[in-house]
């Protein structure tokens, strides 16, 4: 199994982080056809190939995944997609 762990800081809102999760859920649903679910401040992520978190704190949000053996195959791509999707929402110029 692979691994993906991701971070990015931020300096919003509780709410406005979520918004923001919550589209990058619609993009990795629509991208992955995974399903996503909200257990507190942390976004569930569920696919044959794939589970994994979007936790939102404070101060950063941290996505981690872990691939299946099909999509381990193709890791890079997956990562490639989530740092785009993060770039996306939570850009390093949030001001």
């Amino acid at each position: 199994m692979s691994r993906i762990h991701l971070r990015r800081s931020h300096e919003l809102t509780a709410k406005a982080a979520r918004e923001r999760v919550n589209r990058m859920a619609k993009a990795l649903s629509k991208k992955f056809d995974a399903e996503c679910s909200w257990q507190g401040e942390v976004l569930n992520i569920e696919h044959p190939n794939v589970t994994g978190t979007v936790t939102i704190g404070k101060d950063e949000i941290v996505v981690e995944a872990t691939l299946g053996f099909l999509l381990a195959l193709f890791r890079d791509r997956v990562d490639d997609e989530l740092v785009r999707i993060l770039d996306e929402e939570f850009p390093d110029d949030q001001g």
